[in-house]
């Protein structure tokens, strides 16, 4: 896929990942629908795009449900012509122990907070680019709950890794691929709460994003961004 030519959706654009997402693509050319319900960090991503590439715009989304995220596709449909590539970005945390004492609650907050507008993004982002006479693809981005730490839950890899593959066999014969990235730990030493993903890191996964959109047969795999190099 041409990047310079294409549409983008960039989730949670705020966040660090997200961003260096979107500052790569603009300086690749592609046109940049941002969207975050942090409208503060949402501006600050739209100023930093602009500078390199004005072919952005920043979509604030108060709620992460069906009809606002439907809405929000519409508006940027409406605005730029199509959407062919979406950045799908999963904040999750792990699933909680059986045993705990508040683990049927906390697990409905996973589930109803993350893995339901996740979804939903990929839903309603395949039935745009269902009827796009050109290729597009999703790139589903696992990531952890605080967006600035390199440590991504096993929960959030095996989500994130599973839908992958799911939504790719489902979606092969519309001319929609779908990769995922999710960063994996190469230190010998655990992270503490001091550790964030630094820019060479943020650097890499906006490149292996490039990556999955440039390679047409990329599709139904993971791609492990190395951290602690």
């Amino acid at each position: 896929m041409h990047i310079g030519q294409s549409v983008a959706i960039i989730t949670e654009a705020g966040n660090p990942i997200s961003k260096a997402v979107a500052l790569h693509f603009a300086s690749l050319g592609a046109t940049l629908a941002l969207v975050d319900n942090n409208e503060v960090e949402l501006k600050k991503t739209l100023q930093s795009c602009q500078k390199v590439n004005d072919s952005s715009a920043a979509f604030y989304i108060k709620s992460y449900d069906e009809t606002s995220i439907q809405a929000l596709f519409q508006q940027v449909n409406e605005r730029f012509g199509s959407i062919n590539i979406l950045l799908n970005t999963w904040t999750g945390t792990e699933i909680p122990n059986l045993l705990s004492p508040t683990s049927i609650v906390d697990f409905n907050d996973v589930m109803q907070n993350i893995a339901t507008s996740f979804f939903i993004f990929g839903k309603v982002a395949a039935e745009f680019m269902q009827y796009h006479p050109n290729k597009s693809v999703i790139v589903n981005l696992a990531l952890s709950h605080e967006n600035h730490h390199p440590y991504t839950s096993t929960t959030s890899k095996t989500v994130v890794s599973g839908l992958t593959q799911n939504w790719a066999n489902e979606l092969a014969n519309l001319n929609i691929r779908v990769g995922g990235i999710v960063p994996i730990n190469l230190q010998d030493k655990p992270y503490d709460q001091h550790t964030i993903i630094n820019v060479p890191m943020q650097d890499e996964i906006a490149r292996n994003v490039e990556y999955i959109v440039r390679n047409d047969s990329f599709s139904g795999r993971m791609i492990e961004s190395e951290i602690g190099v």
